[in-house]
């Protein structure tokens, strides 16, 4: 029952966001499409699929393959607070300190063992990740506070 409730409340996010798509200006845009037409698209999708999921897994849940008992571990609690903190020391400690630290705990979650394997990747995606938005792509990432924010400056 909790994935038809979670496939109902994704349609209604995704319906929101549909509408608020056509308040998109496209008075000055030059292709047919216009800057609104990407979204749409990929909104009806997204919805499309959704409507599909939510299909199967009414069938599912009718044929009473639903009735699994409930698999809550560890792992599931550490992601959603390795988020909440992620999102938190972005401010503090910079994205790529605190990507550094994300990637880290998440590697431990998914049972890696190697710590020095563990650190090396951490360091590699995270920095791959700070290049990439912010130097490529010109984002602009959190640079964090005090002396972090300085050396930031020498990365991106």
């Amino acid at each position: 029952m909790g994935e038809v409730i979670f496939h109902v409340v994704l349609i209604v996010i995704m319906g929101l966001f549909g509408k608020e798509s056509f308040a998109i200006s496209t008075g000055r845009s030059a292709d047919p499409i216009g800057p609104a037409g990407f979204p749409q698209v990929l909104i009806g999708i997204i919805l499309i699929l959704l409507l599909i999921s939510l299909f199967n897994s009414i069938r599912k849940m009718k044929a009473g393959e639903g009735k699994e008992a409930l698999n809550i571990n560890v792992a599931y609690f550490g992601l959603i607070i390795g988020i909440v903190v992620f999102i938190v020391l972005n401010d503090f400690i910079s994205f790529t300190l605190a990507s550094i630290a994300f990637c880290f705990l998440l590697f431990y979650l998914l049972g890696q063992k190697k710590y020095l394997k563990m650190s090396i990747n951490s360091i590699i995606i995270a920095g791959a990740f700070t290049l990439i938005f912010g130097k490529v792509l010109s984002v602009p990432l959190p640079r964090g506070i005090g002396f972090i924010k300085e050396l930031s400056y020498f990365l991106y």
